[in-house]
């Protein structure tokens, strides 16, 4: 019996019609130079807590990317291991299909390396930005890139520029995208923990941004995450 070394890749989405989590698993070769995903399998969580395998016609190395927007997950993905991502793979997480969106040269930021995944009114979006994921007082300026039409592959691309007096409000410090909230307000934070912590929100709409102090943060070690739209339940409950 021979044994083959593989790579995993693993992704949650969630079905809002069924009211389901599923969890979409690619293997392929660790020692190949292509990369490209072999067995496709979903696991829907809470259920038989058996795998199940689904097909997709579409060859491609699936890259760490992703974002579930209604019902449907995105991630960026690559033709070969080697090359670069240049398309977005759609898995409908009820029906189990897979779909592809085309990205066209005037649109590659979607794709690149520094872009970030989003939500943007019910849509996919990409912000990139000028540095490595990076946003400060001197280079205020980001790229949002927006889905209008998944079946026509059509893509908005929108400019936002830091005014320079803004520079005092981010006191040179370096921040990086962490996705955008329900009220379209672009979320930036530090990744290391500073005293005083502070979390930006950048509104598209009104173009205005407010900062927010996290305290007790000077103490703290380690890297700092933040997440959009975390809801915790602090509901106590009593054991009998």
């Amino acid at each position: 019996m021979t044994r083959r070394r593989v790579a995993l890749s693993s992704y949650l989405g969630y079905d809002p019609i069924e009211k389901q989590f599923k969890v979409l698993a690619m293997t392929f070769p660790s020692r190949s130079d292509n990369g490209i995903s072999e067995e496709h399998q979903v696991l829907t969580l809470g259920g038989t807590g058996s795998w199940r395998m689904v097909q997709c016609c579409i060859p491609h190395c699936p890259g760490w990317k992703v974002i579930c927007i209604s019902g449907v997950l995105y991630y960026q993905a690559k033709v070969t291991m080697s090359s670069s991502c240049s398309m977005i793979v759609c898995f409908d997480v009820r029906s189990e299909k897979f779909s592809f969106i085309k990205v066209t040269e005037a649109f590659t930021s979607v794709v690149h390396d520094t872009s970030t995944l989003i939500n943007y009114k019910g849509k996919l979006g990409s912000i990139t930005t000028p540095d490595y994921y990076c946003v400060s007082g001197k280079t205020g300026a980001f790229v949002l890139c927006v889905l209008d039409d998944p079946e026509k592959h059509e893509w908005s691309k929108h400019i936002y520029i830091f005014p320079p007096q803004w520079e005092h409000v981010f006191e040179q410090i370096t921040l990086h995208i962490v996705g955008v909230t329900r009220n379209n307000e672009v979320i930036l934070s530090r990744i290391y923990p500073s005293d005083p912590f502070y979390v930006f929100y950048f509104n598209l709409e009104k173009k205005t941004i407010r900062r927010v102090q996290i305290q007790g943060m000077g103490a703290f070690m380690g890297d700092v995450y933040t997440f959009v739209d975390h809801v915790e339940d602090l509901q106590v409950k009593h054991l009998t």
